[in-house]
């Protein structure tokens, strides 16, 4: 008896570190033919509740599509902003709009970050909170095209090339 008590104790934890190893992928394989039917449901419910990974597709080897430009578009409405003249306040309108596409040229370079926060009482949402902050640094941005919109807006369109954004990526560290 002692030594069947010993050799259980040693082929016991190797079977287990061996098993371990070879790990099926599913719950209801690993379960003892001659487990209780309670254990039997139990792995099937744990398969049902486990996520399966997808299986793999083949990747096709087509190149990536070649990226001509990346471009900002801002607009703003001359009559909001300040200015003791029109031209004056056209001029702001103009500075707003570069400004705006300057912030989505600096959004598609370097990404966006998003705070949020939700309160719920109750089972009602009683303030609901987002928060978007862009920062980094954009250098080498061309003018496309500023155009009058509706007499009162201005649209400005920005550009960088591709061989900027990896300037731009390399001067902050970040290729």
């Amino acid at each position: 008896m002692p030594s069947t008590f010993i050799r259980l104790a040693i082929c016991v934890p190797l079977a287990l570190s061996l098993t371990a190893c070879m790990a099926p992928s599913r719950a209801v394989d690993a379960v003892p033919s001659d487990a209780s039917l309670s254990t039997r449901e139990l792995a099937e419910t744990r398969d049902n509740l486990t996520p399966r990974p997808a299986p793999r597709m083949a990747r096709a080897l087509s190149p990536a599509p070649e990226v001509t430009q990346f471009t900002g578009l801002g607009m703003s409405q001359v009559s909001t902003q300040p200015g003791a003249s029109l031209n004056e306040k056209r001029l702001m309108a103009i500075r707003a709009a570069r400004m705006e596409a300057l912030r989505d040229l600096t959004e598609q370079v370097h990404g966006i970050r998003l705070s949020s926060e939700t309160t719920v009482r109750d089972q009602v949402v009683r303030s609901d909170y987002i928060r978007g902050i862009v920062e980094g640094e954009i250098r080498g941005a061309r003018t496309l095209r500023i155009t009058p919109k509706d007499g009162d807006s201005f649209e400005v369109v920005l550009a960088l090339s591709p061989d900027v954004v990896r300037y731009i990526m390399r001067a902050v560290g970040r290729s």
